[in-house]
C-alpha cells in the first residue's frame, strides 16, 4: 500500500512537472487581469514589471494595453523567460496610433544584436524579425507596412532548418532562409513595447548632430505570445480567426485643439485644451493654462496652447494652423550648438502665457519664454556675471477685426549675436500632409507702392525624398514689407513689418517627402530633438516657408524690440487688400483734440492705437478726436486709448456729430496706477473724421 502510494505521488510529481514545463514554454500577455489599478500588481505576480504611463483600452479580447509613445514599458526578468530552443514563435496584436520614431520592439530579448531575438516595427511601419543564429545576427524585414489605427496580427517564427519568417494577418510578408542554432540571451531582461537604450530618432537623411531619446510604442498591444515551436501560416490564421478582432479603425485621429467650434464673443479666454488621452496624461500642467482668442464674426481664432509650447498660432475658419514663430538663436551661443528657442522647451518649463486684459474693445496677451535648448533646458548666451540667459517677452494686442500687434522684446547681454525673429510656419494635424494645407503658390510679397510678386513651390506628386523645388530667392518686389501666406482656406495669414532693413529668404535646403520642407519634432512631440524630418503624415508636424528680417523698433543696452502686424484676412474681395491697413499702421493720419486743453495725442504702433493722455483733473466727461485721414494716411478700424479715464464705463460714440452707425466697442482696462478707456471703431476712411466719446451716467 505504501509503495503504491509513493508511486502514485511520484507519478503525480512527474506529470505535474511536465505540465509546468509545457505551460512554461508558452507565455501570453492578455491584459485582462483586472481594472487599471490592479493590472500592475497582477502582472507582478508573474514576474512582470509594468512601468511608465499606460491605460487599459478595448482590445481584441477583453482589454488591451495602450502605450503612450514615450514612457510605457512592460518587462520580464530573464529567469522568468522559458528556453525557446531551435524553433519558436513570437506574436502580438498591435494597433498603431503613430509609426515609431525609429525601430521599436514589440517583444525583445536581444543584446546588442549579438544574442537573442527581436520582433520590431520601423518608422515606416515595416515589421522586422531578427535572431542570433550561431552567434551572428540575422534579420528579415516585411515587404508590406502596417496600417495605422487598425488591429493587425504580427508574427515572427524561427526554425533552425529553415530560418526566419514574418507573418502579417496570417500571410507571409518576409522570409530569410538561414540554418543554424538559436543563441538565446539567457541573462537579458525581456522588454515589450519600448527601446532598451536611447536611440537615434532620425530614420531618414540627417542634417544635424544625432540626438538620442527613449521612446515607446505609440498605440495598443494585446494578446502578446512567446512560445516554443514555430507556428505555421495556417495555425496563425486559425489563431486570428478565433480572436474575432474588431474591424476598422479602433483609434480615433487626434485633432489639434482650438476650443469650441464656431464664432464666439470676442476676447481672450483661459482654456484647458485636450489633444488625446495618452499625450494629455503625460503633461504636468494644470487646467486653464491655455489661452484662446475668439472673434464674434468668424470662427477663426488665435491659440496659445501648451502642445505648441504656447507658441501662438492663428487658426482659420476651416482649421488651418499658422504661426510666425518666435525669437531664436543657435551655434556658439546655444549650449551644445543646438537650437535655443521655445520650440525646444518640450515641457514648457519656461514658456507660459497670461491674459493682461480682455475687454470688448481688445485683448492683450503676454507670452514669456526662455531661449533654451532641448536636452538639458540650458539657456542661450548666459551672462557669466549674473547667470541670466536670454528671455523673450511678447505682448499681443488683438482687436476684433482679427488683426494683432506683436511686440517682441528680447532681453540679452548679447544683442550682437545672430537671432531670428520671425519664421513662416504652417502646423499640420495628425494625418495631414503639407499639400493638404498650403497652396503651391505659397507666398505673396507686396511693397508700399502696391507692387506684388508671388512665389511658387513645384508640386511633388511622387513623394520622393528630395529637395523641395521652391524659390531660390525672395527679393521682389523691391522694398517689400508685406507678406501673405497662401493656405487652402478662405483666410490667409499676413505679416506687415516696418519698411526698414527688410529682407526675406525661403526654405529649400533639406530633403523632404513633401513639396515643402517637413518636420515632426514639433509640435506635441516630447523627444529630445530640435529637428526630425517627417517620413509620413501620421503625426502632428510643421512646414516652414520663409523668414522675414527687419530693423528694431527700439533698443537699449540689454533689450531689443521689434513690431509685427499680423492676423488673418479673407483671400477674396476688398478685405484682401492689405495696403490700406499697412498705411494706417505705418503712416497713420495726424490726430488732435477738437478742444484745446492739456491732453496730448500720440499714435502708438505697438498698440495700433491713438493714445490720449487724459488729465487727471479733467472736469468734462467727453473727448473729441479729429483725425485727418487721407488716401496715403488712411484710417482703418481705429482704436483710441484714453489714459487715466475716470468716468463711468458706459459711453456714447458719435462720428462727425452723429451717433455712430459703425460697430463700436468700448472697454475699461484696469491698472495699478489708474484705468484706461479703449474705444474701437470698425471704420475705414480716407477723409477727415471726428470721433467723439461721451460718458453716460445712465
Amino acid at each position: 500500500m505504501k509503495l503504491a502510494k509513493y508511486l502514485s505521488i511520484a507519478i503525480f510529481v512527474v506529470l505535474s512537472t511536465c505540465i509546468v514545463r509545457a505551460q512554461a514554454s508558452r507565455i501570453t500577455w492578455s491584459f485582462d487581469e483586472g481594472p487599471d489599478d490592479a493590472l500592475k500588481a497582477t502582472l507582478a505576480k508573474s514576474g512582470d514589471d509594468l512601468a511608465g504611463s499606460w491605460r487599459l483600452v478595448p482590445g481584441v479580447k477583453g482589454h488591451a494595453l495602450e502605450f503612450d509613445g514615450y514612457t510605457t514599458e512592460l518587462s520580464r526578468a530573464a529567469k522568468q523567460v522559458p528556453a525557446l530552443g531551435n524553433a519558436f514563435t513570437v506574436s502580438a496584436w498591435v494597433a498603431l496610433d503613430y509609426y515609431p520614431w525609429n525601430w521599436i520592439p514589440l517583444v525583445d530579448q536581444g543584446e546588442f544584436q549579438q544574442v537573442g531575438f527581436s520582433l520590431a516595427i520601423d518608422a515606416f511601419g515595416h515589421v522586422g524579425f531578427g535572431a542570433s543564429v550561431d552567434g551572428a545576427w540575422k534579420q528579415v524585414v516585411s515587404e508590406q507596412t502596417l496600417s495605422l489605427k487598425k488591429w493587425v496580427h504580427v508574427t515572427g517564427t524561427f526554425r533552425s532548418d529553415s530560418g526566419l519568417t514574418i507573418l502579417i494577418d496570417g500571410k507571409e510578408s518576409g522570409h530569410l532562409n538561414v540554418t543554424g542554432n538559436f543563441w538565446q540571451a539567457n541573462d537579458t531582461t525581456l522588454i515589450i513595447g519600448r527601446v532598451r537604450q536611447p536611440q537615434n530618432t532620425f530614420p531618414a537623411w540627417i542634417s544635424r548632430p544625432v540626438e538620442l531619446s527613449y521612446y515607446s510604442l505609440d498605440g495598443y498591444l494585446d494578446e502578446v505570445t512567446l512560445q516554443s515551436g514555430a507556428a505555421t501560416a495556417e495555425e496563425d490564421r486559425q489563431q486570428i480567426a478565433a480572436a474575432s478582432a474588431p474591424q476598422g479603425e479602433v483609434i480615433p485621429t487626434a485633432v489639434l485643439p482650438s476650443g469650441p467650434a464656431g464664432p464666439g464673443s470676442f476676447g481672450a479666454n483661459y482654456a484647458s485644451l485636450k489633444f488625446e488621452p495618452a499625450w494629455d496624461h503625460l503633461r504636468r500642467i494644470g487646467p486653464d493654462t491655455d489661452v484662446v482668442v475668439r472673434f464674434e464674426k468668424s470662427p477663426m481664432r488665435l491659440v496659445f496652447w501648451q502642445g505648441t509650447n504656447y507658441i501662438p498660432a492663428w487658426v482659420t475658419d476651416n482649421g488651418k494652423w499658422y504661426t510666425d514663430e518666435f525669437m531664436e538663436t543657435w551655434a556658439k551661443g546655444c549650449p551644445g550648438a543646438g537650437d535655443c528657442e521655445p520650440m525646444s522647451d518640450k515641457q514648457s518649463r519656461y514658456s507660459h502665457v497670461s491674459v493682461l486684459s480682455s475687454t470688448d474693445a481688445r485683448a492683450i496677451i503676454h507670452w514669456r519664454y526662455a531661449l533654451s535648448e532641448a536636452r538639458n533646458y540650458e539657456g542661450a548666451n548666459a551672462d557669466p556675471r549674473t547667470g541670466w540667459f536670454e528671455w523673450g517677452d511678447e505682448y499681443w494686442t488683438v482687436y476684433p477685426d482679427g488683426v494683432a500687434v506683436r511686440k517682441q522684446v528680447l532681453r540679452s547681454h548679447r544683442l550682437d549675436a545672430t537671432h531670428e525673429w520671425q519664421e513662416s510656419i504652417i502646423i499640420h494635424g495628425p494625418g495631414q500632409r503639407p499639400e493638404d494645407n498650403i497652396e503651391p503658390d505659397a507666398l505673396t510679397l507686396e511693397n508700399m507702392s502696391g507692387e506684388t510678386a508671388t512665389y511658387h513651390w513645384e508640386l511633388k506628386t511622387d513623394h520622393t525624398f528630395t529637395l523641395p523645388k521652391g524659390p531660390a530667392k525672395i527679393d521682389k518686389p523691391s522694398n517689400a514689407n508685406i507678406q501673405i501666406v497662401r493656405l487652402k482656406s478662405p483666410q490667409n495669414p499676413f505679416q506687415i513689418v516696418w519698411p526698414r532693413g527688410v529682407s526675406f529668404d525661403s526654405y529649400n535646403f533639406e530633403p523632404s517627402y513633401s513639396t515643402f520642407e517637413w518636420w515632426n519634432h514639433w509640435p506635441v512631440a516630447q523627444l529630445v530633438s530640435s529637428g526630425r524630418l517627417t517620413v509620413t503624415s501620421d503625426r502632428a508636424s510643421h512646414s516652414s516657408l520663409s523668414h522675414i528680417y527687419w530693423d528694431p523698433y527700439e533698443k537699449t543696452a540689454d533689450s531689443m524690440t521689434k513690431l509685427l502686424l499680423c492676423g488673418l484676412i479673407n483671400r477674396d474681395g476688398a478685405e484682401a487688400n492689405l495696403l490700406p491697413l499697412a498705411k494706417s499702421w505705418l503712416s497713420p493720419p495726424d490726430a488732435k483734440l477738437a478742444e484745446a486743453g492739456s491732453a496730448t495725442v500720440t499714435y502708438d504702433p505697438a498698440q495700433r492705437a491713438f493714445v490720449v493722455a487724459w488729465p487727471s483733473d479733467a472736469a468734462h466727461a467727453s473727448m473729441a478726436l479729429k483725425i485727418d485721414a487721407t488716401v496715403e494716411k488712411p484710417l482703418v478700424n481705429p482704436a483710441i486709448v484714453i489714459e487715466g479715464w475716470n468716468m463711468p464705463a458706459k459711453v456714447r460714440v458719435s462720428i462727425d456729430g452723429k451717433l455712430s452707425t459703425a460697430p463700436v466697442r468700448f472697454g475699461i482696462e484696469h491698472h495699478l496706477d489708474g484705468d484706461n478707456a479703449v474705444v474701437y471703431v470698425q471704420l475705414t476712411a480716407t477723409r477727415p473724421v471726428e470721433i467723439k466719446v461721451e460718458s453716460q451716467t445712465r
